[in-house]
């Protein structure tokens, strides 16, 4: 099918579908602080490829406003001295003390996207490198012989919540911008111990919402197994279990119309009918550039599967821009939004549904958020019915694994999420997690 008779099919199914308005959110797990090749992590090459992305962006309509979860650059190391801060007297893993210079640096890095884009900054973290998890401990270095021990694995909680903090205070250092209230993409996808081969927080959610974070947006998950049953935005209550926002202990009721006040006191997780298959723009992956070979099977899959609430579209999708594979020349046409198979993709999103008769947007996650608690409709949805429908077989198949006793001959990711053959989470691991694991001189 061309791509204008496509569009004329597209435009139709909006018109059917009543929508009157599409919101666009794009949720970028985003790392600008690399030090591959040899790159210092604060120097000139992330400073380059930072204006570089700036300029990009800039330059393409639906990409001025992206959210940019950024993962702010906190180097940790088992030892003590005057430049380490740990988050108890008894933690022998503590983090290096950032400096001014340090500060400094990153706000001159940053400056193209503070000044030219109308992007948003919210917080991204991948505490596995610091926290005890099967991926550390089976990889046998220091650091994970310490987390392997009572001692280290007790003290998680505590450095998880210190290393928030200090990270949320870095991004409003680096961005001269207030976070108050901030929302959350978590590293490997792993939300609240729900793969315990990067994640054995199970007080996660309620540590983040004391915290100031009012939300997660990390789903659509590059792991199913962690995505939640429910297939639309909504608030819960923080359940200290395993996958815990899955569950009915977590009260989940639709997010859409619920108001402001119910949005203070519950956490918000983003969900929906259209997983990562049709969500994720990393055209480094394989599955991407497949898709691109039919661009209007795409765009109908996010037009018939993205949240809808009234007349609203909700399209969200998600990326890693800073991702190497970007800068090195192993993936196709520099970054995400400027690669010709996406673009295609999300035109033809936004040209159908302006032909019929639908406005565009394009919003930040918080926007976003405030959008949907503030809508004059309530979704009705009983969101615990799936938890009654026997035997609940789809829901069952998500759930986290039970505890399992740490030990590297244990380690290994929850079979329901690869097959046939799982690698071990170490094997598993990017070599510049590999390598953050690498035993210390």
């Amino acid at each position: 099918m061309t791509l204008a008779r496509a569009r004329q099919t597209l435009a139709a199914t909006v018109r059917r579908r009543g929508i009157t308005r599409i919101v666009y959110l794009h949720t970028d797990h985003f790392e600008p602080w690399r030090s591959y090749d040899g790159r210092r992590v604060l120097g000139p090459e992330n400073a380059r490829d930072l204006a570089a992305f700036a300029e990009s962006v800039n330059g393409i309509e639906h990409a001025r406003r992206l959210t940019l979860f950024t993962k702010p650059h906190l180097n940790f190391a088992l030892r003590s001295g005057s430049d380490m801060m740990h988050a108890t007297p008894d933690d022998k893993l503590g983090f290096i003390r950032r400096t001014d210079a340090d500060d400094a640096i990153a706000r001159a890095a940053l400056e193209p996207l503070l000044a030219t884009t109308g992007c948003q900054f919210q917080l991204h973290d991948h505490h596995e490198n610091y926290t005890s998890n099967l991926t550390n401990i089976a990889a046998g270095t220091d650091i994970g012989t310490y987390l392997a021990t009572p001692e280290g694995a007790a003290l998680d909680d505590d450095r998880f919540a210190f290393a928030i903090r200090q990270k949320i205070a870095i991004l409003e250092r680096e961005t001269g911008r207030r976070m108050d209230r901030w929302f959350y993409v978590h590293g490997h996808w792993a939300l609240n111990a729900s793969d315990h081969a990067d994640c054995r927080i199970t007080r996660e959610i309620e540590m983040l919402h004391a915290l100031g974070c009012r939300g997660d947006f990390t789903f659509p998950a590059g792991r199913p197994a962690v995505d939640p049953t429910h297939e639309r935005p909504y608030l819960c209550s923080p359940v200290t279990a395993p996958k815990g926002y899955d569950t009915r202990e977590a009260a989940p009721e639709p997010a859409a119309g619920a108001g402001a006040t119910q949005g203070h006191g519950r956490f918000f997780i983003w969900a929906s009918a259209i997983k990562h298959g049709g969500c994720s723009i990393d055209h480094y992956s394989p599955f991407v550039r497949k898709r691109g070979e039919d661009v209007p099977k795409a765009a109908e899959k996010i037009i018939q599967h993205s949240y809808l609430h009234d007349g609203t579209l909700y399209v969200k999708t998600h990326a890693h821009s800073m991702q190497p594979a970007y800068f090195n020349g192993k993936a196709p046409a520099g970054f995400p939004h400027a690669y010709p198979a996406n673009k295609d993709m999300l035109g033809l999103v936004f040209d159908a549904a302006s032909d019929g008769g639908a406005d565009i947007t394009f919003e930040t996650a918080s926007e976003v958020y405030d959008r949907l608690l503030a809508s004059p409709v309530r979704d009705t949805t009983d969101m615990t019915a799936c938890f009654d429908a026997p035997p609940h077989a789809a829901g069952a198949a998500k759930r986290a694994p039970e505890s399992v006793p740490v030990s590297p001959a244990t380690a290994r990711h929850n079979p329901t999420t690869v097959a046939p053959k799982p690698p071990s989470p170490l094997q598993r691991a990017g070599r510049w997690t590999r390598r953050l694991f690498a035993s210390k001189p």
